[in-house]
Formats: C-alpha cells, structure tokens, sequence
C-alpha cells in the first residue's frame, strides 16, 4: 500500500459565507518528517505527559475497561500497543492488568520506541517492538485481543487507513481502546504544532463503525484537567472478517 502522507490534506478551517465557501487545509508530516519530529521529542516526553496527568489518567482508563476484555481466568491476552511513544499506556496497563499477557508494540519513532522498551523494561515489561507505521503493520491478520492506540490517528491524513489496519490485526471479537486529541482548544493548539485533525467523537465513531469495529463506549479519560480537556476515548470490538 501506498504510505505518501500527501495523499490527504488536513483541513483547518472551513466556513460558508453566503454562496461562497472557504477552506483552509494543511499538508500533513510525511512519514519521516513525523518519526524525526518525535525522535527530538523522545527524551522528554515521559517527563512532559507525567506533568499532565497521563500515567494517573491511563491507569483510570484501563481499570475502567478492564471487565470488558476478560477472555477467562488464566488465558493469555495479546496485546498491541500501536503509536506506543515512550509507553506509557502499555505501562499503565501492566499495572492494572491481572491475566497473563503478551505485549507487542509498533511506533514510527526509532527514538520513541527506545525509550518505551527501556521503560517497560525498568518495570519487569516484555515487549516484542518493530519500527513501523501503523497503517502497515508486520503483524499477521487476527492476531490480538486487544489493541490500544493513543494520540496516534489524528497525525494521519487519512486515519481511517490506520482504523482499517488495526482491525485486520484484531482477533474477530477482539477490542480496540483508542484515545484521540479532544475537539478543544488545547486540540486547537496541538493542531498547529503537529498538524493533527481535531476530531469530533461523531467522526471518530463514524471512522470506527465504517471500519468494521462497534463502538461499545466512550469511557472517561481521568479525573484530571489535562488529561480530560485533551483526550477523548473509545472502547471499540471487531464484528467481522
């Protein structure tokens, strides 16, 4: 598949007035732009989110969604961290799951994805990590229980390529927790500095539903300011093939 992020422009602004219609759209990151932007962020980063509230916000959010994913006592869940940056969900999982487990993870940043291994690492977390962008992943088709994918689908011109892929690697049944930037004004400031959508839960559901995955809830994303104002979820399941 074709992976030119000039395929799709992100739009800005777009208003009506009278017969006229003005619209304003941005080129997004290609690819590599996007990696090298987030390899300078890279040694930072855990230490910026934990000054928002993230890790807090995430154990919230896994231990709400938690009783849907119970595939049976004792079973091992696959798991998939898609955009893991320096994995901070994937920790905020290990610390609330309680069933066996196998973590895999995916991130377009080599940098990124140092510091997520070396993290999960420093907390007893095995991780099986690939370089990669997550709208062509190495991972063969109906594989996980679960995927998580976090701030990751607003920096793609066209997510729901990314939405589709995660659905061929999701297990038939198998459950999607996505956090996204909220439509707000912090999303409004994200916007401009990495030339995201801002995505309305409308849209995020119509992706969803449109990829084949039904959208089971939208669960709160922490009791934080930060963490609220900027993020909004979806706990989301494969219904077909």
């Amino acid at each position: 598949m074709s992976l030119d992020f000039n395929d799709v422009k992100i739009p800005v602004f777009e208003r009506w007035f009278g017969s006229w219609q003005v619209s304003v759209n941005r080129r997004g990151f290609e690819a590599s732009e996007l990696s090298a932007a987030y390899d300078a962020e890279a040694e930072l980063w855990e230490e910026k989110i934990a000054r928002l509230g993230f890790p807090g916000g995430y154990r919230r959010l896994v231990r709400a969604v938690l009783p849907a994913l119970s595939c049976g006592a004792g079973q091992q869940l696959d798991v998939l961290d898609c955009g893991i940056g320096t994995g901070t969900l994937s920790l905020a999982f290990a610390a609330e799951v309680r069933q066996p487990y196998a973590l895999s993870a995916v991130d377009i940043s080599p940098c990124m994805l140092s510091e997520a291994c070396s993290n999960l690492r420093d907390n007893g977390v095995s991780v099986d990590a690939s370089v990669s962008d997550i709208r062509d992943m190495p991972h063969p088709g109906n594989r996980f229980d679960l995927v998580m994918c976090a701030h990751v689908i607003e920096h793609l011109p066209d997510p729901k390529a990314a939405l589709e892929e995660i659905h061929r690697v999701l297990k038939p049944g198998g459950h999607l927790l996505l956090v996204a930037t909220r439509k707000s004004w912090i999303g409004a400031y994200i916007q401009l500095k990495w030339r995201t959508h801002r995505l309305s839960q409308d849209k995020i559901a119509g992706w969803l539903e449109d990829s084949g995955l039904e959208v089971l809830g939208i669960p709160e994303t922490g009791q934080g300011r930060w963490m609220q104002s900027w993020s909004t979820a979806f706990l989301a399941r494969k219904i077909n093939n």
